[in-house]
C-alpha cells in the first residue's frame, strides 16, 4: 500500500462531517466557551484553581469517544476528574453531545493524522498492541516449579513522537534465578513502531516496527544472548463492538547466528470488554509461538488472562494471567502480569 493511499484511507475521521461539526460548534459556544475559551486553550479570564484541558493537544482530543462523551454527559467526577467540569446530560441529548465531542477534536490542527483512541485496544500480555502509546509498564513473569523457580521483571517505557510513531525502551531484570544461574539485568532493548494505516469506521489499525536488542546482560550468567539481535514485526488490531482481535508477526535475526538461532514469531489474541472498554474487565485468550528456522523446531503456548483499570479514568491498569505451554511437552506453566500507567492521560494520582 502506497503512502498516498494510506493517507487517503486514514484521512477525515475527525473532520469528515461538516453538518455535525457545525452543530457541535453551536453547542460549544453555548455551553463550553466560558471555561474552555473560543480557541480551546482555556478562557484566560475564567477564575478557578483547576485549569481546563487544552483541546489543541492532539493526543488529548484523540482519546476514545466513549471517554469524552461520558465526561460531557455525566461530568468530571464520572471519570475521577474535578467537579468543576459539570454534567450536560440533561441539557443535551446523546447526538448533540456526540456532535460537540466531534467539534472539540477540530481544535487539533492535524486531528485526522492521529489514530483515535477508539483503536487503542486493551494491551495483551504477549501480543501487545498496534496503537502508539505513552506508557510505563512493569511486567512480571514467575515460574513456580519447586526447585526451579524463576521470577523476572521487565520495565518498559513507551512514548509517542508526532501522530503515529512510538519509541520504546525495555530492560528485563531477573529477581529469582533457577539453579546454576544468577539474578541481574538482562539485554536492553530499544524499538520503534509506526502506524501505517487506520480506519475508525472499521475499527482496525496496522503498524510495523523494528526492535534492536543489545547484549548488555552477562551471557555467562544466563542473563543475555551475547549478540545484538534485530526483530522486525507487524502488528494489527481489529474490533467488532467490544470484541477485539490483535495479531503480531515478526522475526528474530541475530547478528551472530552461532550464539542465537534465527526465529519466526507469531501471536494472536482475542479479548472482550465486559462493559465500556475504557474501564471494563477484559478477559482474553492468546496463542503465541516461535519457529526456529535452523532446527525447524516449533514451540507455542496459550495465555489465559484478564485485565481491569484500577481507577475511573482508566489510565492505570492491571492484568494477570497464566501461560500454559503446549510444545515442547513438559514445560511448566508461568504466572504473567503487568501494571500499566498511561502517563499521556495525566499523573498517576489523577482519575481515582
Amino acid at each position: 500500500m502506497s503512502v498516498a493511499l494510506t493517507l487517503v484511507l486514514a484521512a477525515g475521521w475527525a473532520t469528515a462531517d461538516p453538518a455535525r461539526l457545525a452543530r457541535g460548534r453551536e453547542i460549544y459556544e453555548q455551553a463550553c466557551v466560558l471555561c474552555h475559551g473560543a480557541d480551546g486553550r482555556g478562557n484566560p479570564d475564567w477564575e478557578s484553581a483547576v485549569r481546563p484541558i487544552e483541546f489543541t493537544d492532539c493526543g488529548t482530543t484523540a482519546e476514545p469517544t466513549e471517554l469524552w462523551e461520558t465526561i460531557v454527559r455525566l461530568g468530571g467526577p464520572s471519570r475521577g476528574l474535578d467537579s468543576v467540569m459539570p454534567a450536560f446530560g440533561e441539557a443535551y441529548d446523546r447526538e448533540e453531545i456526540g456532535a460537540v465531542v466531534a467539534y472539540l477534536r477540530t481544535f487539533c490542527a492535524n486531528a485526522d493524522a492521529y489514530p483515535p483512541g477508539d483503536l487503542n485496544f486493551r494491551r495483551l500480555l504477549k501480543t501487545g498492541k498496534a496503537f502508539p502509546e505513552a506508557e510505563v509498564v512493569l511486567r512480571l513473569s514467575h515460574r513456580p516449579e519447586s526447585g526451579n523457580r524463576e521470577s523476572e521483571l521487565e520495565a518498559v517505557y513507551e512514548n509517542r513522537l508526532g501522530a503515529r510513531f512510538q519509541y520504546e525502551l525495555a530492560l528485563p531484570l531477573r529477581a529469582q534465578a533457577p539453579p546454576g544461574e544468577t539474578g541481574g539485568a538482562g539485554d536492553f532493548e530499544v524499538s520503534g513502531k509506526q502506524v501505517l494505516h487506520f480506519d475508525v469506521t472499521r475499527l482496525q489499525i496496522l503498524s510495523a516496527g523494528l526492535a534492536l536488542t543489545l547484549p548488555t546482560g552477562s551471557e555467562s550468567r544466563g542473563l543475555g544472548s551475547g549478540t545484538p539481535t534485530v526483530r522486525p514485526f507487524v502488528a494489527h488490531g481489529k474490533g467488532w463492538g467490544r470484541t477485539f482481535l490483535q495479531t503480531r508477526v515478526g522475526a528474530t535475526i541475530p547478528l551472530d547466528a552461532e550464539r542465537v538461532d534465527p526465529e519466526l514469531t507469531w501471536a494472536i489474541g482475542l479479548s472482550r470488554a465486559l462493559g465500556p472498554p475504557r474501564v471494563a474487565w477484559t478477559p482474553a485468550v492468546e496463542l503465541a509461538g516461535a519457529l526456529n528456522t535452523r532446527t525447524g523446531q516449533h514451540e507455542y503456548g496459550v495465555w489465559l488472562e484478564t485485565s481491569k483499570p484500577l481507577n475511573r479514568l482508566g489510565h492505570v491498569i492491571a492484568s494477570v494471567g497464566v501461560q500454559v505451554p503446549v510444545l515442547p511437552h513438559g514445560d511448566t506453566w508461568r504466572l504473567e502480569a503487568y501494571l500499566l500507567w498511561d502517563f499521556g492521560d495525566g499523573p498517576v494520582w489523577v482519575g481515582w
